[in-house]
């Protein structure tokens, strides 16, 4: 857990929860097919499991970004995502779970905010999204949203890393993203 202000815990709360938009936003990742009667009552909304995803982020995975993270070790720690999003997740999630590709938008955008504001060193990887992918020759061939498995991802950051030349991924992309 990073040790934060009373002014940071609220940027970073805001961040977590623009992090989050962005990675489920046009995911489809969430069972379309649910009724109240069979929610799980352990998952009863998608606010809970949430809340339950980012505090795991929080007090399991952010310490290992305090100091330079490996690239195997930032690929592990996105699979324990997964695994606890899918665990914890349960009927509420569509039939693949937690995504690795909505996984993995969700930390690298929340580190990329964490290390722009100064809480985390340098990320090892960008978030991987149609603007990114559009960049590379995955173009048209890979959605991030459809992401499943490590591999498919290494291929993204692979692809990612042809285009972004001698520059790291996150300062390539932290130069080449504009929100307009």
């Amino acid at each position: 857990m990073l040790t934060l202000t009373l002014q940071e815990k609220f940027i970073y709360s805001e961040v977590a929860i623009l992090a989050w938009g962005a990675s489920v936003q046009r995911a489809n990742l969430y069972n379309q097919d649910i009724q109240p009667e069979d929610r799980d009552p352990e998952n009863l909304d998608r606010d809970t499991f949430r809340r339950r995803v980012l505090g795991f982020i929080e007090d399991s995975l952010l310490t290992n970004y305090k100091t330079e993270c490996s690239e195997a070790d930032h690929v592990a720690n996105i699979q324990r995502l997964v695994a606890f999003g899918t665990a914890n997740g349960a009927k509420l999630l569509g039939p693949d779970g937690y995504k690795f590709g909505v996984a993995q938008k969700l930390l690298n955008l929340l580190l990329k905010y964490l290390w722009c504001l100064g809480h985390v060193a340098e990320p090892p990887h960008c978030p991987v999204d149609s603007l990114v992918l559009a960049k590379t020759t995955l173009r048209g061939r890979l959605n991030w949203t459809e992401i499943t498995t490590a591999e498919k991802y290494n291929q993204a950051i692979d692809a990612i890393r042809v285009v972004a030349a001698k520059r790291s991924l996150a300062q390539w992309e932290l130069e080449f993203y504009r929100r307009r």
